[in-house]
């Protein structure tokens, strides 16, 4: 009976050891959380986008069905995000951004307005700097090694709609003053940013990953070239085009760029993880392993 009763507090000292252990080494938000602001983040400029094609009268690719499917998207990803279990600090971030999304929404649900679009861009320039931020903190809360190349790569996507919501905005007659500094703004941005990804480890952006990167690289530069083009010939059928190439591309090497920094085994996430943390973890399970034998 006393053997038993050691091996029983054993049992229940272990369990509790390692339930302590894994509280402090998960992270509270996780890599799914990541992927589902990065996208809300993602589909920002490109609902501003399909709101100045709907304005202009282009029909190609049907921007009025891309801007309802890709608004009803953003709603189930904020859904989503917000039933998942962050801490007080990120879920009142979530919150505020969702605050500011339901502000926009009703404005990028009505008919287009060409006098309205300018103030628009505005309010959702402030909201996707605000989402941005949020899920640079998500990443970091992860403590996934890579978590924010994954940021990175989903940011692309939403300079490529930026540029292509401030080209529609000239060829709609509502670009202002500032037009050219932020094209160019915005080039220098997603210059840097293609810059820090292919200088990235290869075990978190993958030689087959950075290949991909250049190629929609080179799509961009082409893409910047006819946004600044000073000819007074609009083609917005043709941005459009290009555009949606480049965010499509850029959300499969997303989804690409997620598997390799995570990774999965059976279904669960795999985190490339700092090897000094683990050593230092493993040594103390290691410890409190040998000072719960000694109270057997």
């Amino acid at each position: 009976m006393k053997q038993q009763n050691a091996s029983r507090k054993f049992f229940y000292l272990l369990t509790a050891g390692l339930t302590l252990f894994c509280s402090e080494v998960s992270a509270n938000a996780s890599a799914e959380d990541v992927h589902e602001i990065a996208d809300i983040c993602m589909y920002s400029q490109r609902i501003l986008k399909d709101y100045a094609l709907v304005g202009m009268g282009v029909t190609y690719h049907d921007p009025k069905k891309d801007l309802d499917a890709n608004i009803k998207t953003v709603d189930q990803y904020f859904g989503t995000l917000k039933s998942h279990k962050l801490n007080d600090k990120l879920m009142a971030e979530v919150t505020e951004v969702e605050k500011s999304w339901s502000a926009l929404k009703p404005e990028l649900e009505k008919a287009p307005d060409k006098t309205k679009m300018s103030d628009l861009r505005k309010k959702v320039e402030a909201y996707t700097s605000r989402c941005e931020q949020v899920a640079d903190d998500l990443a970091k809360d992860t403590s996934i090694k890579g978590e924010h190349d994954v940021v990175l790569v989903a940011e692309l996507g939403l300079e490529s709609q930026r540029m292509a919501a401030l080209y529609l905005m000239k060829a709609w007659g509502v670009a202002d003053a500032s037009f050219e500094q932020e094209v160019t703004q915005t080039t220098n941005d997603t210059e840097k940013i293609y810059q820090d990804l292919l200088a990235a480890d290869d075990k978190l952006v993958s030689k087959e990953i950075k290949e991909k990167l250049k190629g929609t690289e080179n799509d961009f530069v082409a893409f910047s070239v006819m946004t600044k083009s000073t000819s007074g010939r609009f083609m917005p059928m043709q941005a459009e085009k290009s555009a949606s190439k480049i965010f499509d591309t850029l959300r499969d090497i997303l989804k690409s760029e997620e598997k390799v920094v995570e990774g999965t085994v059976s279904g669960y996430f795999l985190p490339v993880a700092d090897e000094k943390k683990v050593m230092k973890e493993n040594e103390e399970v290691s410890q409190l392993l040998h000072v719960m034998e000694e109270h057997v």
